[in-house]
């Protein structure tokens, strides 16, 4: 009977233990699941994501910003505006947005989206200027001889080595003006 009761004990304490190590892992799941939420319900404005970017890469982000410019021929890309208008974001319409339009230009949107990282550093500028060489002058309007050096300094100013470029590949939006 002791050796029965004491089984049973072992038992017991083991199922206890799983249970526990289980509950621990749901915990850490679900914490993890509502930071990503409160990631994506907290509005940036386009400075910060200018600013603090690499702490969201790869996430779900809203941030907003003055439509300073929607590309002409397609729409499929839109550039919202920050404080001032050197500060800038990309946003890429994607299947679920469709297409921007020129009468949004000016207007305030609130754009919820993955927010990506391009890193700029030598190697990417040598491939710039190789695809200029290549496409001949005056077709790759990014591999320009001022926008090449603009990115040099934006470079040598990183202390991470390489300048970032944040772009939102969106997923929905609304005007808020």
């Amino acid at each position: 009977m002791k050796k029965l009761t004491f089984i049973f004990a072992i038992a017991i304490l083991f199922a206890a233990c799983q249970n526990t190590a289980k509950k621990t892992s749901v915990e850490k799941s679900e914490s993890t699941e509502t930071l990503n939420v409160k990631i994506a319900e907290k509005l940036l404005t386009v400075d910060e994501v200018q600013e603090q970017g690499y702490d969201f890469v790869g996430k779900e982000v809203v941030v907003s910003g003055t439509v300073s410019h929607v590309c002409r021929h397609s729409g499929q890309r839109c550039f919202l505006m920050g404080s001032t208008e050197d500060i800038t974001i990309k946003v890429e319409a994607g299947k679920k947005i469709g297409s921007f339009t020129q009468e949004q230009m000016g207007s305030d949107l609130k754009v919820t989206g993955t927010l990506h990282e391009i890193r700029i550093d030598d190697a990417y500028i040598a491939e710039m200027k190789a695809e200029a060489k290549k496409e001949g002058d005056g077709h790759n309007c990014n591999a320009g001889t001022g926008r090449i050096a603009g990115l040099r300094e934006k470079i040598e100013k990183s202390e991470r080595g390489y300048y970032s470029i944040f772009y939102l590949e969106g997923e929905k939006y609304e005007t808020i003006n």
